[in-house]
């Protein structure tokens, strides 16, 4: 079966709020963008193209523009191996593979009436413990969310702004306050510090519900601080691709390790992480960069299919922003789960043209 058209518009939501702010700066809107392929027999689907902000947008959607008139007329039996040759060029097309992908997942898993967790090998629970996020703000701003929201959390995160290292520990402190003797505090620094401060400041922090996400740049970095550090440290965006997940399974230091399908070439990718991590008994946490509704269900649909013994977390990409979440369903306080239905769910009728347009987009 072939591609009949392809067609790219403009996703833009906002930040609720003053935005959601982290060591590399405040977030107030996403500037992504959604995928629809239609089979030739009418069939569509839906993916979405995650742009990280910490990457140059107009470089991106160049690419992203080069790389579509590849998929004319491509059939579905072909597409994976494109992605595939694809997702050898760069970090900066990952998050395009992703949205391509995920659109030809959701288009097959509508043609053939089942969801996107079964061609990912299958759900294996009905929903998933969620955690809480806390963007970088006062210490006590962080505390209050905590007592008001934090209660059917497992885990809560916390930003942390990684300038004045004091004041970070201050924050950590003020939500380790806050939080219940059984919740876990991931606490994030989003690759800010130098591991030799790392080493040196982390350990004034002696609370054993405190989980270190992503202290330094790089994975030997955070490799270096893992091993002197005694409290647990979480990897996350250092885990570009599967050679660096193997490794960080065979060194068996980090304490847990984050599944990001946007940021490592796809849902297909982050199966293979998944699985293997869940063969070697590495905890592990699935979500993505923040999205809208439909990357947001595809990573929960792969986070589905992670056994419960070693998932810790999962969360709604769509947490923090102005948009629809009609894919997403809390069947109880603190879990979550995609939406039921073939494909990624039920997508509201018109939600693709009401995503809007702007520069460099275009249909095939």
């Amino acid at each position: 079966m072939h591609l009949a058209n392809i067609e790219v518009c403009g996703f833009e939501p906002r930040f609720l709020g003053g935005g959601y702010a982290m060591s590399f700066g405040n977030q107030t809107q996403l500037y992504h963008r959604l995928i629809r392929l239609t089979a030739e027999d009418g069939t569509t689907g839906i993916g979405e193209f995650v742009h990280p902000a910490v990457y140059d947008l107009s470089e991106v959607i160049a690419l992203e523009d080069a790389h579509m008139p590849k998929l004319e007329a491509i059939t579905l039996t072909d597409l994976p191996a494109l992605l595939e040759k694809w997702r050898g060029g760069g970090k900066l097309v990952q998050g395009m593979v992703f949205g391509v992908e995920l659109a030809m997942l959701d288009l097959m898993g509508r043609k053939l009436g089942v969801p996107i967790s079964s061609l990912l090998g299958g759900a294996v629970v009905r929903d998933m413990p969620e955690y809480l996020s806390l963007s970088s703000e006062a210490p006590e701003a962080m505390a209050e969310i905590v007592r008001k929201r934090g209660g059917p959390f497992t885990a809560i995160q916390a930003k942390l702004g990684g300038g004045d290292i004091s004041i970070d520990l201050e924050r950590t402190r003020a939500v380790l306050s806050a939080m219940g003797p059984d919740q876990l505090l991931l606490a994030d620094f989003n690759c800010a510090l130098q591991p030799d401060d790392a080493i040196r400041a982390l350990p004034e922090i002696k609370d054993k519900r405190v989980m270190w996400e992503e202290p330094c740049e790089g994975y030997e970095s955070n490799l270096k601080v893992a091993r002197a550090l005694k409290s647990p440290v979480m990897f996350d965006q250092c885990l570009k691709d599967l050679p660096t997940f193997i490794c960080a399974i065979q060194d068996k230091a980090a304490a847990a390790l984050v599944i990001k399908p946007d940021a490592i070439g796809g849902l297909s990718v982050g199966r293979i992480a998944r699985d293997i991590c869940a063969a070697a008994d590495v905890n592990v946490r699935i979500d993505g960069w923040w999205s809208g509704q439909i990357a947001g269900a595809g990573a929960l649909h792969l986070a589905s299919g992670a056994p419960p013994a070693t998932m810790l977390a999962t969360i709604d990409l769509t947490d923090p922003l102005d948009t629809p979440q009609n894919l997403i369903v809390r069947p109880a306080p603190g879990r979550i789960a995609p939406a039921p239905g073939p494909g990624i769910g039920p997508v509201p009728k018109g939600f693709f043209k009401k995503a809007g347009r702007h520069q460099g987009d275009f249909s095939l």
